[in-house]
């Protein structure tokens, strides 16, 4: 079996096969720098296996070779060993990175490590951090100390002070399965926000399972990973997961790159197979161990291409994550915002759906686009971290943004392909499923989004009843068969939708083929059935929106609509599985004819479906309907997946708490700071609030300013989802808190120019809720 520190042909053969893998410029996250001297060893020991100084240019050498590649630059540090004289080795360092341009260190601290000493090394610009390690823990068995008995809080409260790393090696057998792990890295790095805590090795998950728990951590902005001699896959995967891939950092671990082995998971721990510990000779076949820097490059590939990341997610976990991490590349401009003014000068209304335009919410500050969302976490072209305490996913994501269940779901019908010639079978199985949850449904058809669903459920009530005239209470898209329902004599828009949008692509033809009544209007309502009621197909409606209808209003309009021969379609969009499992009028006891229902349904997966009575589906037979669903499975395979966890979670219960309580926030805030405001009494699961007064508009810009301020995406109104937690929820409320109190100052204090100069946020529009 060949040595650790040497390079060979098979070496050779697999850093050609990972050669397209690797970007063009790298950083080394994880590496060490030393002198044996320094070290103070007795006895033998890998780190003084090698050459008496492993300098920087030895490290150089040694990972360009590994790579095949030039490498910019390097995270170095020293190597943590019990009994080296922590100033002499932190020296070596600096040493070594005066005539680096990118490399940047780390300086070794222990417990007593003097803070008077490691000032002075701070002075240096190129030492951005401390590398702690468990082997300095006065504990009797080091590698079973918590996080603080080997770097207690004052480093912490330093590198929190000057916006400094921690590069940690957390132990303990169960790594991050640990919750004493778990909660003291979540306390202490949210005590110390500006702390970078960089978890390395993939949080030392050599075990790989124990990755999985890196989720404890989510919600935390200044954790970090490398996956410096990480040899699985399966450890950088949930990484990858659950933070994406501007958190994780590319590192060798030299000189570990450069022995020949790998770790690998056995049982409920780990091993490393190198040569002093395994019989390569009795391995089956021709079997030689490479270098653990490949093996680890094989891993991230691996990890990679599971995620599906393209060659900037790459570039950025092999250099730009790091050099951003140590204060080497300060973003410069807005890349959300120039994106934005760039789209609105080659896409008409600068976005594909009219409210996610930023002007309805705080003009040139609201992100237009997200580079990521998990939960109801949400992050920027800037990396920019939001909570979501707005519409999320304008209502559609029910059970919040990339839900593991529905994701699963959806990555198998990819891998296994989502198009064919042929139809998906997912269609039947949803079809059922939906039947099943409204027995007075007999039939369903689908599409891929909510404007064509209830277009698709006009066509076949006019198709089933022979009849062209719909009536229409409410909101129900931007179709040619709503908009006529909206045209005056001038061709505008009645009041309730865009002022000056002019349906000009509206046939003339359709005209007065539509009308409109108020919800909750019997008099309105008996008008339009006096005036049309042997030309009428359909009534198109929301069964409710916030709020209950009155009392027999739903049955009066079902019940004259038969005497005359119509149709009811109840437009579920909105409302549906929010207020009750299967959609309100379950709740209501009102069954339609037809009911409508979009992406909700699939957790914001393209999805829209149309289901009814076997006598309303009749016309569907002879009207020519083919939806833009094409047969594609990703719609019905997260609808299937988002049944089930809406099946086996109480999600409208949940989802109405969440609302009760920041219903109740904005109330007591709002009265506390004496502002002028309107809590609604409606359901909570679409909570909204009001400012009333003359400056109503321009507070409720300004609130949404400061909350996004706060790191929130909110305005007025919150659609809950089952990713609110608790923990969210309560620093939503604080802020609530703070912003009302900043708003109630401006107010109390005269200072009206504050209000008078904010940029309104409508900007001719009107907004839609």
């Amino acid at each position: 079996m060949r040595d650790h520190f040497t390079f060979t042909e098979a070496d050779l053969q697999i850093r050609e096969e990972l050669s397209s893998f690797l970007p063009e410029y790298i950083f080394d996250a994880h590496a060490h720098i030393w002198r044996v001297s320094d070290l103070r060893l007795t006895g033998k020991s890998f780190f003084a296996a090698g050459s008496e100084e492993m300098s920087v240019d030895v490290w150089r050498t040694s990972v360009q070779q590994l790579l095949g590649r030039k490498v910019q630059g390097g995270l170095l540090f020293p190597s943590p060993v019990k009994t080296c004289d922590l100033h002499k080795a932190n020296q070596y360092v600096v040493e070594q990175l005066e005539n680096e341009e990118l490399s940047r260190g780390l300086i070794l601290v222990a417990p007593g490590y003097s803070e008077e000493q490691v000032h002075l090394f701070l002075q240096n610009s190129k030492i951005v951090g401390f590398k702690p390690y468990h082997c300095f823990s006065s504990k009797e068995v080091t590698s079973d100390s918590e996080i603080i008995d080997f770097i207690p809080e004052s480093f912490w409260r330093i590198a929190d002070q000057h916006g400094l790393l921690i590069m940690l090696h957390i132990v303990k057998d169960s790594a991050m399965a640990d919750p004493v792990n778990q909660k003291q890295l979540f306390n202490l790095c949210s005590r110390y926000p500006n702390a970078k805590c960089v978890l390395a090795h993939s949080a030392r998950s050599f075990h790989a399972p124990h990755a999985n728990f890196v989720k404890s951590l989510r919600g935390l902005e200044n954790v970090f990973f490398d996956m410096s001699a990480i040899c699985e896959p399966e450890a950088i995967v949930p990484i990858l997961y659950e933070f994406g891939p501007k958190k994780l950092l590319w590192g060798s671990d030299f000189p570990i790159s450069d022995i020949r082995g790998k770790a690998v998971s056995v049982g409920d721990g780990f091993f490393w197979m190198q040569k002093e510990t395994l019989d390569w000779d009795r391995a089956s076949g021709p079997t030689e161990p490479t270098l653990v820097g490949l093996e680890s490059l094989r891993a991230l590939k691996l990890a990679s291409d599971m995620i599906g990341l393209d060659k900037s997610d790459i570039q950025n976990i092999f250099y730009h994550n790091a050099i951003r991490l140590t204060g080497q590349l300060t973003p410069g401009g807005n890349q959300t915002q120039d994106l934005y003014r760039k789209a609105k000068t080659i896409i008409p209304g600068g976005t594909q759906l009219v409210s996610k335009r930023p002007e309805l919410q705080a003009p040139n500050q609201w992100p237009a686009y997200f580079s990521e969302a998990r939960g109801c976490e949400v992050w920027d072209l800037d990396g920019k971290h939001y909570y979501d305490m707005s519409t999320n996913g304008i209502g559609s994501c029910l059970l919040g943004y990339r839900n593991d269940e529905v994701t699963r779901a959806v990555k198998r019908r990819l891998h296994l392909g989502s198009m064919s010639t042929l139809n998906p079978p997912e269609e039947v199985e949803l079809a059922e499923r939906l039947l099943d949850l409204h027995p007075w449904s007999s039939q369903a058809r689908f599409t891929r989004a909510g404007g064509e669903a209830c277009s698709v459920a006009v066509r076949i009530a006019r198709a089933t009843t022979e009849r062209s005239i719909i009536a229409v209470c409410g909101y129900h898209g931007w179709n040619d068969w709503y908009l006529a329902a909206n045209l005056g004599e001038d061709d505008a828009l009645s009041g309730h939708l865009l002022p000056g949008l002019e349906p000009a692509g509206v046939p003339r033809e359709l005209r007065g083929t539509t009308v409109t009544f108020p919800a909750n209007d019997r008099q309105a309502f008996e008008d339009v059935i006096n005036q049309y009621g042997g030309q009428l197909a359909a009534v198109i409606m929301e069964p409710c929106r916030y709020e209950d209808p009155e009392p027999g209003f739903l049955q009066y309009v079902k019940e004259r609509l038969h005497q005359c021969g119509a149709l009811l379609i109840f437009d579920e969009i909105t409302i549906g599985w929010r207020l009750h499992r299967g959609g309100a009028h379950l709740k209501l006891g009102v069954h339609p004819d037809i009911a409508v229902f979009a992406k909700a349904l699939g957790n914001g997966h393209p999805i829209g479906a149309v289901i009814g009575t076997q006598e309303a589906m009749e016309g569907a037979h002879r009207s020519f309907i083919s939806s833009t669903y094409w047969t594609e499975s990703i719609g019905p395979a997260a609808a299937l997946a988002t049944l089930d966890k809406m099946a086996e979670v109480d999600v409208p219960g949940f989802v109405a708490a969440v609302g009760r309580e920041v219903s109740s926030a904005w109330k007591v805030h709002g009265e506390q700071a004496g502002l002028p405001l309107k809590v609604s009494d409606g359901y909570p699961c679409l909570a909204k609030f009001e400012f009333s007064g003359e400056y109503a508009n321009q507070l409720k810009t300004l609130y949404t300013v400061k909350m996004l301020q706060r790191g929130f995406l909110a305005g007025t109104v919150i659609y809950p989802t089952l990713a609110h937690t608790p923990d969210i929820v309560a620093y939503y409320k604080q802020a609530i808190g703070a912003v009302f109190g900043e708003l109630a100052d401006i107010i109390h204090q005269g200072d009206l120019h504050a209000l008078k100069d904010i940029e309104v946020a409508q900007q001719g529009f009107r907004r839609l809720n």
